[in-house]
């Protein structure tokens, strides 16, 4: 992965987590499951440089993309980043009725501690 380049980086995760959810939707697994591993590769990148975390999950934060925002909240929290933001992204995308908004909901309940033994 090229950790040098923060705006693809961006422009990757945001690419590959829009699919994601459409793959979720549609029940295409196979396909959802391949994004999921590429999603998570940037996401094991970002976890051994802080400074490139803050900046690219800070620039995804602020996406159109609810599946792209939703991931990189959960992915914040889990490095201990963007609190608020995250909180409030997950918050606002649990009020949609798919099951992206539900994804939602149920990070913020595991971050909450309301199902014990979770962890994001």
């Amino acid at each position: 992965m090229n950790t040098s380049n923060p705006e693809k980086l961006i422009s990757d995760f945001i690419k590959y987590a829009e699919i994601e959810g459409k793959t979720k939707i549609a029940g295409d697994y196979k396909l959802g499951n391949a994004m999921a591993k590429k999603i998570n590769k940037i996401f094991e990148d970002l976890k051994n440089d802080g400074e490139l975390a803050r900046e690219v999950i800070g620039a995804i934060l602020k996406s159109d993309s609810i599946r792209a925002r939703s991931l990189a909240a959960v992915n914040a929290l889990r490095l201990n980043i963007y609190i608020e933001e995250s909180i409030e992204a997950l918050e606002d995308i649990s009020k949609d009725s798919s099951i992206i908004g539900f994804g939602a909901e149920m990070a913020l309940k595991i971050w909450r501690g309301e199902f014990p033994g979770k962890t994001l």
